[in-house]
């Protein structure tokens, strides 16, 4: 080997014992460097990559955080219970339905709370048109009786 003023780069002396087989022991001294055969080399054997994943764990990052798996649901919040409200009310007894199809898997609290909110929102929407219906009904039972020129003739109503 030569270095960029092709002055050759002097080598270490070795033992004769411990001198490859394949050298000759002396080289001569007037032949030129670029003509020297390097010893051969043991090659490592080539592996399939993922065995070689395998052998070498893959290194975190320093700058990442470690992820935890998310807690399990143990009750409903607040806006949970007002949304099985909600969904009981407008969809009805397919809504219930949904709710205990959706947290089945659950624990026990978090189901039996989305089946009741959702049963009640259900139960407040028919109360609220049982309601509806008796207010309109009255109203409409005053209107006709109000018209009717029935037992006082024709001036009995305020119409």
């Amino acid at each position: 080997m030569t270095e960029h003023n092709d002055n050759p780069i002097p080598q270490p002396e070795q033992p004769a014992s411990q001198q490859p087989q394949n050298q000759p022991a002396a080289q001569p001294q007037g032949a030129p460097a670029a003509s020297q055969v390097p010893p051969a080399q043991p090659q490592p054997e080539q592996q399939p990559y993922a065995q070689a994943q395998q052998q070498q764990p893959y290194a975190q990052p320093v700058y990442t955080q470690p992820v935890y798996p998310p807690a399990p649901l143990t009750k409903l919040s607040g806006g949970m219970k007002f949304a099985w409200l909600v969904i009981g009310a407008l969809v009805g007894i397919p809504g219930i339905l949904l709710a205990w199809v959706c947290n089945a898997d659950k624990y026990p609290q978090v189901k039996n709370d989305a089946v009741k909110f959702s049963a009640i929102g259900f139960a407040v929407w028919m109360l609220a048109g049982i309601i509806l219906t008796v207010m309109v009904g009255g109203m409409l039972a005053a209107f006709v009786a109000a018209c009717d020129a029935g037992y006082y003739g024709p001036y009995g109503g305020t119409w």
